[in-house]
């Protein structure tokens, strides 16, 4: 892996006062989660006491799960920082669990769903060919989107987000000054304020919150009323399991895997200046972590959690990367759940700071999400499945009453455009990919000049099955300086040219009659390609070797094979 150029990368220890506010401002990202466990618990009429429980035993289990996944060692974790947060996926199932047939049900469907989410993982590495760039990229773009109606009300102060009788014009002033301090230190700032842009935009929005007295008193009343430590407990004891909420589960964890697996690559995209494909290992091992996380807070009595897209768009955006910030959130996050004034503090932020927080971050996961769909060529079939893919999953945001009448086991499914766009995306590429052959043979005539010909057929062939770009690029260059060496005089008759893709590799069989192409290590000197007749040949030759991964030359018969390989 070659890391990018990163403030500090995944391997990087930054110091121990870096490392601490690290942590808190990714706690302080992470709030958008305990945000959506409120807002589900209150879909049931969950008391304030057992509320309360159910959030600081999250916070163990948020602070347990970072750390688990920070490890790059045995089956659980993939090694980088990507912390969970409380998912939406399972936001329908957990309030139909929870509000039809009590907490336990809800604790025990979390953990079952956990177990059925580690079989998941262990899965897909035998399942990657369901996973190209152009699928992830869609789903990462699809989080990023997904978050905006979050984000967006909090940050232009919609009344149904204030507390009765703020101020609205002061209240997206605070919104806004908290989202130009934050791009402001990204795009301007050096050093430690490049490094903090979401601590130092919060630290302006309090500060101009205070002054235009955006600070209610009922936020003071609510920090000053918890003690300083307290010992979290569960809100039930018990666990049940119901059979039929076993489907409707099992379509929420399939659901919440997909889109840990966007923030998962994206991950391993931010740390590799090479990245070309996915680590389907390190994204196994990841959601392995995550299923096991949800066992745990089954077992604890919170709620199921995914990667949360919010935090790996903050490490995006700082280029603060190293997996030691997880376990300095997760210290953090362990000890927000034993001192409730600390968490009262931070869940008092005023809701525009944190509406400026979700939109900073989704800018980078929305852009990277594109450019990942992006990084392969993309012909109709590809072009189709992506809008398709993104416009059934707006559909789900802006107009959910159109799927208000659907079945019931699918509502995870269709209340999530994350969920709904993955799935859309995944069944038509694998209904596009159907007759699609991913083997193409050029034939061209010796001596003529076939670039353009060369050109065209590889970006076709290449569009048709998601080469990247850079391979597509490289194999031109290698088949073209081929045909140069071939047209003095080396090859008689057409010349055949066998191309074949897989996800790996693109390989190129150059058949012709006439004399083997001579590959040299060195570069020809002046004087051979000046006085040699086969200096240009020789050149040729010495060029393929460092364009294409691979060469060799064989002979079959009368005809020689020029085998050229490029990873893809």
């Amino acid at each position: 892996m070659k890391p990018r150029t990163l403030t500090y990368g995944v391997d990087d220890t930054p110091p121990l006062s870096a490392l601490a506010t690290l942590g808190l401002q990714q706690v302080l990202m992470g709030t958008a989660g305990w945000v959506v466990m409120a807002a589900i618990l209150a879909a049931f009429s969950t008391s304030a006491a057992d509320t309360q429980s159910i959030l600081r035993m999250g916070m163990i289990v948020t602070g347990l799960g970072a750390i688990v996944q920070a490890n790059r060692r045995g089956p659980l974790g993939s090694g980088f920082l990507c912390p969970p947060i409380v998912s939406p996926s399972f936001f329908s199932v957990a309030t139909l669990a929870g509000g039809g047939y009590g907490l336990p049900t809800l604790f025990g469907m979390t953990a079952v769903a956990g177990a059925i989410e580690v079989v998941l993982a262990r899965l897909l590495p035998r399942i990657r060919v369901l996973f190209p760039p152009e699928v992830v990229g869609v789903v990462m773009t699809m989080v990023g989107i997904s978050v905006l109606p979050t984000g967006f009300p909090r940050l232009l102060a919609d009344p149904a987000t204030l507390i009765a009788g703020a101020d609205q014009a002061s209240n997206v002033a605070v919104g806004l000054v908290s989202l130009a301090a934050m791009t402001a230190c990204t795009v301007w700032g050096r050093g430690a304020v490049k490094l903090f842009p979401l601590l130092i935009g919060i630290f302006a929005g309090v500060a101009t919150a205070l002054c235009l007295g955006c600070v209610p008193p009922s936020a003071y009343q609510a920090v000053a009323a918890e003690p300083w430590f307290s010992w979290p407990h569960r809100a039930v004891s018990s666990f049940a399991f119901e059979w039929s909420l076993l489907l409707p589960f099992t379509v929420a964890c399939f659901a919440s895997s997909l889109k840990s697996i966007g923030d998962l690559t994206l991950c391993q995209k931010i740390n590799d200046a090479d990245w070309k494909r996915m680590d389907m290992a390190s994204v196994s091992r990841g959601v392995t972590a995550l299923g096991a996380t949800n066992i745990v807070a089954g077992l604890l009595g919170t709620m199921s959690q995914s990667a949360s897209s919010s935090n790996v768009g903050l490490s995006l955006a700082s280029g603060a990367t190293s997996r030691s910030i997880a376990y300095s959130f997760g210290l953090l996050m362990f000890l927000c759940a034993f001192l409730p004034k600390v968490a009262a503090t931070i869940t008092a932020l005023p809701t525009p700071i944190t509406g400026a927080a979700v939109i900073y971050c989704c800018c980078f996961m929305m852009l990277a999400g594109i450019q990942l769909l992006t990084s392969r060529l993309l012909d109709t079939r590809r072009v189709l499945m992506a809008g398709c893919a993104l416009a059934f999953g707006l559909s789900a945001g802006l107009l959910p009453h159109l799927y208000a009448n659907a079945p019931h086991v699918l509502k995870p499914l269709l209340n999530s455009p994350v969920s709904f766009s993955a799935v859309v995306a995944l069944v038509l590429n694998y209904v596009m990919q159907l007759g699609n052959t991913r083997r193409t043979q050029l034939t061209l005539a010796a001596g003529a000049d076939h670039y353009a010909a060369i050109r065209d057929g590889l970006l076709d062939f290449g569009a048709s099955v998601g080469a990247r770009k850079e391979a597509i690029t490289a194999a031109t260059e290698s088949l073209h300086h081929v045909m140069e060496s071939l047209a003095t005089g080396l090859a008689t008759g057409n010349i055949t040219v066998d191309i074949a893709f897989d996800e790996y590799n693109l390989d190129l069989d150059v058949s012709y009659q006439g004399q083997a192409i001579e590959l040299v290590k060195t570069r020809p000197d002046r004087d051979t390609l000046l006085n040699d007749p086969s200096g240009l040949a020789k050149l040729s030759g010495w060029l393929l070797g460092q364009r294409a991964d691979r060469v060799r030359v064989k002979t079959d018969g009368d005809r020689c094979h020029l085998l050229l390989r490029l990873v893809n």
